[in-house]
């Protein structure tokens, strides 16, 4: 009855009487209303909704038909299982991306490279260097050393122009002291027994960053690859991990002549799938040819040169330590959405063959483009030092224990077994091009093939998706892919298709 009135309120005039004429079928709709609007309580706990949610349309070009067909692609790359099939669909198209290096040549590049890697650093090194132990066969190793140092500075006679000969004693004399302390350290220190050395190794990485990728091209001197990981530095929640301070860079990389370029997007941490050592230890980066230490003290102005030296190695081990590190946890099955479990850590020495850099680096997160992230990456780092003053008389002079001691604390830092199950295999060096004419045609890859490559679509023609074969030109073959295709059909008889598979 309550309903009834209140229906009939509108029908009231104020001020006058209240005697009034309804139509009688006016009134029966009412009553029936007021009926229907008082629903058991049971009826309310048992109601479902009966239409499934309403989404946006895949075809339509809006911001939220995008951020949908976006989030669907993330949440089918994170059911996928497999490090393989995660990275296989990551880089499936080809992005512009600003190329970054390394070691970078412009003034104040450190504050972006720790801005764009979300990384903190602290000028120490952890405890878990400082309190390894060296065994009495120090001073045979430093007596060998000082030998090496004599060998390389006056009985090797070079043929090198002068503005090569630095960075060619750096390089030489670096190798040949990796291979000396890495043979001294491995009686105390199994990792090294069975870790894997190897020399120019190329490390590749890509990652979104705001509003645009990111694609980093490096190549250290050496890297020592082992069994098992390195332990962490300090725990995830820990201050340097949450609180640490990262410099602010608002400004475009383009104002430090980091350009865009259209190119293949690669993970590679140095390693194939063949490999049995897949977890980094220990990089050795020399950058005397970047780099020149004497260059940068006849400036006048040397404090702020001698800062800004320090400056740009940081950078480089940020940098370097970060893509190296980051690939490796590709490879381990976490992605951009995906995050770390665990953190993963890594070591690097920087040398000119004279000084000598010490960072430890440790990945605690993959999503860098996350605003509510409050995870940072850590950078533990030391000062160069200098491991002798000059070579006077055939004689070392002014050597620095500490530095040396510094060395062989680092490459002894002992791996642990990882608690945490790794997953499938990793991805090997070249992933698949975007038409995927060589996978497995599995429910995952036939999503991917569906969604990347448009001559796979039902909805083409015939003729068609012939014609899109034949103008796809492969450049590792150095023709087109599709010259001798005439039907869809055909491409498993292909002869460019079975060079291509390695099949021929």
């Amino acid at each position: 009855m309550a309903a009834l009135i209140q229906n009939m309120r509108s029908c009231l005039v104020v001020g006058k009487s209240c005697s009034f004429t309804w139509h009688p079928k006016m009134l029966a709709r009412s009553c029936m209303t007021s009926v229907q609007t008082i629903p058991s309580v049971d009826v309310e706990q048992e109601k479902k909704p009966l239409y499934p949610p309403v989404v946006p349309s895949l075809t339509s070009n809006s911001e939220v038909a995008k951020k949908y067909k976006r989030q669907l692609i993330r949440q089918k790359i994170a059911s996928l299982s497999s490090p393989k099939d995660k990275i296989t669909a990551l880089l499936q198209q080809n992005r512009k991306a600003y190329m970054l290096y390394a070691l970078g040549r412009r003034y104040n590049v450190h504050a972006y490279q720790q801005w764009v890697t979300k990384t903190t650093v602290v000028k120490q090194l952890p405890e878990s260097i400082t309190d390894v132990t060296l065994d009495d066969r120090f001073e045979q190793v430093k007596s060998q050393v000082m030998d090496l140092i004599l060998q390389e500075r006056l009985y090797m006679k070079r043929n090198d122009k002068k503005w090569r000969e630095p960075y060619r004693f750096g390089v030489v004399f670096t190798k040949e002291l990796a291979r000396l302390l890495t043979t001294a350290v491995s009686g105390g220190a199994p990792h090294l027994a069975t870790a894997n050395i190897i020399h120019d190794p190329k490390v590749e990485y890509c990652w979104p960053h705001t509003e645009y990728w990111c694609q980093l091209l490096d190549q250290p001197d050496i890297q020592i690859l082992t069994q098992h990981p390195l332990p962490q530095y300090c725990p995830m929640d820990s201050d340097a991990s949450i609180d640490g301070e990262i410099p602010v860079y608002e400004w475009s990389p383009s104002h430090l002549a980091i350009f865009e370029r259209t190119r293949k997007r690669t993970i590679f941490p140095g390693f194939k799938i063949e490999s049995p050592t897949q977890c980094g230890h220990t990089q050795f980066r020399v950058f005397s040819k970047d780099i020149s230490r004497e260059k940068f003290q006849q400036d006048l102005h040397r404090d702020k040169t001698g800062d800004q030296l320090e400056l740009r190695i940081m950078g480089a081990a940020v940098m370097g330590l970060f893509g190296w590190t980051a690939a490796q946890a590709f490879y381990r099955g976490f992605t951009w959405y995906q995050d770390l479990q665990y953190p993963i850590t890594s070591q690097a020495i920087l040398t000119d063959g004279r000084y000598f850099t010490f960072g430890c680096y440790q990945l605690n997160t993959l999503s860098l483009q996350q605003e509510d992230n409050p995870l940072r990456n850590v950078l533990f780092y030391q000062d160069s030092q200098p491991l002798y003053d000059d070579v006077q008389d055939g004689q070392v002079v002014g050597f620095n224990d500490n530095v040396l001691r510094t060395l062989l604390q680092v490459l002894g830092n002992r791996t642990e077994p990882l608690q945490v199950e790794w997953g499938p295999e990793p991805v090997p060096f070249n992933p698949p091009t975007r038409f995927n004419y060589h996978l497995e045609d599995t429910q995952e890859n036939i999503f991917f093939k569906q969604m990347y490559a448009p001559h796979l679509r039902k909805d083409l023609s015939e003729k068609r998706v012939v014609r899109k074969l034949k103008n796809f030109k492969d450049h590792r073959l150095g023709k087109n892919i599709g010259s001798n295709v005439k039907d869809i059909y055909q491409l498993d008889s292909n002869p460019s298709v079975k060079k291509f598979k390695g099949e021929d």
